[in-house]
């Protein structure tokens, strides 16, 4: 069972979207790679052949024109945004209005990018829940933006460089995840504690039902996930650092600036980040999957669940097991990396441990278990 993506373009965000054939291969990313990177949007990269772009052009196919990429089993809307660059390159030779060696090429981005370009132009956000403040954020952008996270209360800030990097800090403050490409055309922000346990698993003896064979894992340990000292800087409170026990200078520091509504509330944040990345760790970061591998049994697209619909940006923040040489390690999706072609598909997976994501939620058997996690805020 081969999963056929399609691409789609629109000129209005709830027009009919009319199919781009000849789709040759395709690329998206979304989320990110590892925890502590910022966010940036989720992008998609297509290549198609263009035989009769020279004579008959598609010019619909301009910046800010929606593209939608599906798949025909289970017809998930896999991603979507807006074109941000378009090329084309012609070949030799082209006869009869035919040019067989013509290639379009089409960048896209999704609504993220939209707040990278928004200047805050010293908008002043007064101090509330996090909830208030991105549907505040929403209205002031005209981006559509919510969140899962209701708490904790956020200082008031005033906005001087983009709304992008607003966001960014927002879910810093929080220790959240940023969710782009939905076909809702909304930007969720997710609570660390809205983990979706997802009903896919990932395996290395086969695919089976409800499970994914993978057929590359990656085991690193980052320089960036190791820190023996945290500053976290509020924007209206004192800073807070600590310092991990034992450690000697020169520390290996980790600083950040929140939003975080008082100096107690930086001083938790620190605390947990200490405790997160005190420790040097080698642990998966990545899994890979074709989805010829899986023959009948393709799920890699459901990984991950949004308000009711799958799809490959549904992923970031999905709780997931992976089953290595006997061994089970649960991990949580921070980001996916999808490149396809008429013949198969890979879905890369960029992960972070349990260990890295240690705080009690409850009612899951992971995180749900009283004294086996660190010292959250």
């Amino acid at each position: 069972m081969i999963n056929e993506y399609r691409a789609y373009y629109s000129t209005t965000s709830g027009g009919t979207y009319t199919q781009l054939s000849n789709l040759v291969e395709f690329t998206v990313n979304a989320g990110r790679k590892h925890q502590l990177d910022q966010y940036n949007t989720a992008t998609a990269s297509l290549t198609f052949r263009y035989p009769t772009g020279f004579a008959s052009p598609i010019t619909q196919l301009v910046a800010g024109t929606f593209i939608r990429i599906t798949g025909t089993e289970g017809g998930f809307i896999e991603y979507s945004g807006v074109i941000s660059n378009v090329s084309v390159k012609y070949g030799i030779p082209y006869s009869g209005g035919v040019g067989n060696a013509d290639y379009l090429f089409i960048d896209c981005e999704s609504w993220f990018a939209s707040l990278g370009r928004m200047q805050g132009n010293g908008y002043a956000m007064p101090s509330g829940t996090t909830l208030d403040q991105v549907l505040n954020a929403s209205t002031q952008t005209g981006v559509s933006m919510t969140s899962s996270a209701f708490t904790p209360v956020l200082a008031g800030t005033t906005i001087n460089s983009t709304w992008a990097d607003w966001l960014n800090r927002t879910a810093m403050t929080i220790n959240g995840r940023i969710i782009d490409a939905a076909p809702n055309q909304q930007i969720r922000l997710r609570s660390p504690f809205n983990l979706y346990q997802s009903s896919v698993s990932f395996t290395d003896a086969g695919p089976g039902e409800g499970k994914q064979v993978y057929n590359q894992i990656n085991f690193q340990s980052l320089s960036d996930n190791f820190y023996t000292q945290v500053t976290v800087t509020p924007e209206s409170f004192g800073a807070a650092t600590v310092t991990k026990v034992g450690a000697t200078i020169p520390y290996r520091t980790y600083q950040t600036n929140t939003f975080s509504g008082s100096t107690s509330q930086a001083s938790d944040l620190a605390q947990y980040l200490l405790n997160n990345y005190g420790t040097s760790k080698f642990a998966i970061t990545s899994i890979s999957a074709s989805e010829r591998a899986q023959g009948n049994y393709f799920l890699l697209d459901q990984v991950g669940v949004l308000d009711g619909t799958a799809g490959i940006f549904a992923a970031v923040g999905a709780q997931i097991s992976v089953t290595f040489r006997g061994s089970t390690f649960v991990c949580v999706v921070e980001g996916c990396t999808v490149s396809g072609t008429p013949e198969d598909t890979v879905y890369t997976y960029h992960l972070s441990g349990a260990d890295l994501n240690a705080y009690l939620i409850l009612d899951n058997s992971t995180f749900g278990k009283l004294n086996e996690n660190k010292l959250a805020y």
